[in-house]
């Protein structure tokens, strides 16, 4: 039987070609529907934070992302971990953000470090300046109690994946721990330079007596300066699942049609960091992201982290002061803030 309007029947290879196409339309389609749907859920339950109206003296809130490369592959795959599961909860939250990444392993850590310095040297000023006696009877003393509104303070560490997680915690023990001193790279460096014979000749010396004995207190200072800061920002640890390998290909198209599936399990840590409900740091949130490690696939260099990556402990004479943030699988209060 002819077709009307003189039309011929589509061939077997047109049919094949406009079924398959077909087919992964509707898959990508379905696939869009479904992240969309998720990420609208998402906005949703931190929607009416970015609606409410700020105070006066009220500045908004403001974290830092720290996030590195995951073993084996570049750092635009964090990158993009952070722009596809992590900005838009932070955006939809009327949070503002700062990303802090590390090209290189310890660089987090240093940035953290850095950090809680700054925080202990400018509690340390705050303490030693001399307290000023206002006399002046038109001065409103409740408005010189009130907070600066011009700084906007670090209120959240988000550290995306069980490396840069585990370099934040070691970056909050060490920076309670480090030297004061503004050039305490300086003389550090100066004494490794020296070596044990120069020490005894100089020591010797009656000219070189005072500066070893500076020295000396410069390094039993640096091993006797441990301080905590005014406050420990909340951290939590945002799970990134990079999966790679020859081996993984059926997963990792599996995960891309399922990709809402990922956008929910990341978003409900971010929601927590937004939400901005606390609870005090317990010993079960330090080893975090073990699942991670199924994917470190590389070269030696990467086996060889895999196989000797301790579990994460948090250091004891931090623990107490640390706090996270509330997720729906938390059965605790939180905690006043």
């Amino acid at each position: 039987m002819s077709l009307p309007f003189g039309l011929k029947a589509p061939s077997r290879g047109t049919l094949i070609f406009s079924g398959i196409a077909g087919a992964l339309s509707g898959i990508i389609y379905t696939s869009n529907q479904n992240a969309e749907k998720s990420r609208r859920a998402l906005a949703q339950r931190v929607q009416h934070l970015a609606e409410r109206p700020c105070g006066v003296h009220e500045m908004p809130r403001k974290v830092t992302v720290y996030i590195s490369a995951p073993p084996g592959d570049s750092l635009e795959k964090s990158r993009n971990w952070f722009r596809e599961y992590v900005k838009p909860v932070l955006v939809a939250g009327a949070i503002d953000y700062e990303v802090k990444e590390a090209k290189e392993p310890g660089q987090v850590e240093s940035s953290v470090i850095e950090e809680v310095v700054k925080q202990r040297r400018e509690a340390s000023e705050v303490s030693e300046k001399p307290t000023e006696r206002v006399t002046n009877p038109f001065i409103n003393l409740e408005v010189l109690k009130k907070p600066p509104t011009s700084k906007v303070e670090i209120d959240g560490i988000l550290a995306i994946g069980r490396n840069a997680y585990r370099e934040v915690l070691n970056g909050l023990a060490k920076g309670c721990e480090a030297s004061l001193l503004e050039n305490q790279e300086k003389w550090a460096d100066s004494v490794d330079q020296i070596t044990s014979e120069e020490l005894d000749i100089a020591a010797s010396e009656t000219i070189m007596e005072p500066l070893l004995i500076e020295e000396e207190n410069k390094i039993e200072e640096k091993e006797s300066t441990f301080s905590l800061p005014p406050k420990f920002s909340p951290v939590i640890y945002i799970p990134h699942i990079n999966i790679i390998g020859w081996s993984n290909i059926p997963y990792r198209l599996y995960m891309w049609y399922a990709d809402y599936k990922r956008i929910e399990d990341v978003g409900e840590y971010v929601v927590a960091a937004v939400l901005n409900q606390t609870r005090p740091f317990e010993t079960k949130d330090a080893d975090k992201g073990q699942e991670e490690k199924k994917y470190w696939i590389g070269d030696e260099k990467v086996e060889e982290l895999k196989k000797n990556d301790p579990p994460i402990v948090i250091d004891e004479r931090i623990i107490d002061r640390l706090s996270t943030y509330i997720m729906n699988s938390d059965n605790t209060e939180p905690i006043e803030k």
